[in-house]
């Protein structure tokens, strides 16, 4: 029974109905199973971010750490009593401060931080290579009101790939030399085998010469690869015609290509300003792949053409063709195209890769327009020489 007090000061009675008695009810165990199942979610959340491999951390806009996971404790040493309320400046090293301020700004945005690979210390002052995974907490009403972050140990990844460069390196200096005399004696004799013209002996020292010179230009690259993962390759920024290094480009292709035809176009009376050697490299590799994955007899075409002050160069071939799929990531180090087709072209993954990395360092990139089966177009820019 339920009284109810009328404006007058009266009162009337009323009498709930089984009606309503059961809607309540019902509503009753409808939120308590609500609850229930935000509880066993909650529970499931907590349990997955406990059993994770990673540290998974959260923090407020101004940096102040809320939650902290066991793996996080496993991995920087300081338990969760000892890091909620701190600042996360806590494990940022000192030469690396300005990248939280950078990041906050990004994530304040909206934006994600996706595997950004950077140094933090550890609470024994070890420091340790870490990949970083960043992402807004916003509330019902879509407004930031936090930060998630998943870091990931790299530092034993790291070390493995630093033995990897350091054997490369070494072994690559070490045959480096004696293939450089080897190649030197192979033309010797080549030249003398032309001047007697003993064909046979011809024939058999140009086969050898091909393998040498694609033997020392695969050193180069991993030479090259070498100094680039320890941040050592630098330009040489010189002034020269593009028509010389396609001059060089298509001797070269006569040795190591003679049975495709191969032309380029509208690269002459255009002076650029680069690092002659390292685009001579772009140019031989991007004729190498063209090559190596395109049929004999086929044509690979070079075209440049003027663009206010830069030169678009293009690589267009006749060849397979690259999947969707394989052309996200075909520059990156040691990737190798997966198809049937090519399973016995040799390579290492490298030549691409330091393509992409040596145009980065002068500015520019390189991009890749291909179907399956319809060829590839490879192409850059670079900047016009302007007195």
């Amino acid at each position: 029974m339920h009284n109810f007090k009328a404006a007058d000061g009266s009162t009337n009675e009323h009498q709930l109905g089984s009606t309503e008695l059961d809607t309540n009810t019902q509503e009753q165990k409808s939120l308590l199973a609500a609850l229930q199942l935000v509880e066993e979610r909650s529970a499931m959340l907590a349990a997955i971010v406990d059993s994770s491999d990673d540290a998974i951390i959260s923090k407020n806009l101004k940096g102040i750490i809320t939650s902290w996971n066991l793996s996080a404790q496993r991995i920087f040493g300081y338990c969760a009593e000892e890091m909620i309320g701190e600042s996360i400046m806590k494990l940022i090293p000192k030469d690396r401060i300005e990248e939280e301020p950078k990041i906050l700004s990004m994530l304040k945005s909206g934006q994600r931080v996706d595997h950004f690979e950077t140094k933090r210390v550890t609470k024994q002052g070890r420091l340790i290579d870490v990949s970083l995974t960043i992402s807004p907490v916003k509330n019902v009403a879509g407004k930031i009101i936090g930060l998630s972050k998943i870091a990931r140990d790299i530092t034993d990844k790291k070390l493995e790939e630093q033995r990897k460069n350091d054997f490369i390196a070494i072994a690559s200096h070490e045959l480096k030399t004696p293939l450089t005399s080897v190649r030197s004696y192979i033309q010797l004799a080549l030249a003398q085998a032309r001047n007697s013209a003993d064909a046979f002996t011809e024939n058999i020292l140009s086969r050898a010469e091909v393998q040498t010179t694609r033997m020392v230009t695969m050193i180069h690259d991993f030479l090259d690869l070498s100094r680039l993962e320890d941040g050592k390759m630098s330009l040489n920024l010189s002034r020269f015609t593009l028509v010389q290094l396609m001059d060089d480009l298509m001797a070269e292709a006569k040795i190591l290509a003679p049975d495709h035809t191969i032309t380029y176009q509208g690269c002459t009376n255009l002076e650029i300003y680069a690092d002659r050697e390292k685009i001579s490299q772009v140019l031989s590799n991007l004729l190498s792949n063209a090559v190596k994955y395109s049929l004999a007899g086929t044509f690979v075409r070079i075209e440049c053409a003027r663009k206010k002050d830069s030169v678009s160069i293009n690589f267009t071939d006749q060849g397979v063709g690259i999947d969707p799929i394989d052309q996200r990531r075909l520059f990156e180090r040691f990737y190798r195209v997966k198809n049937e087709q090519l399973k016995n072209v040799s390579g290492f993954g490298i030549g691409l890769h330091l393509v992409s990395e040596i145009l980065k360092l002068h500015g520019s990139d390189i991009k890749v327009k291909s179907e399956p089966g319809k060829g590839s177009t490879f192409y850059f820019t670079l900047p016009v020489y302007i007195d």
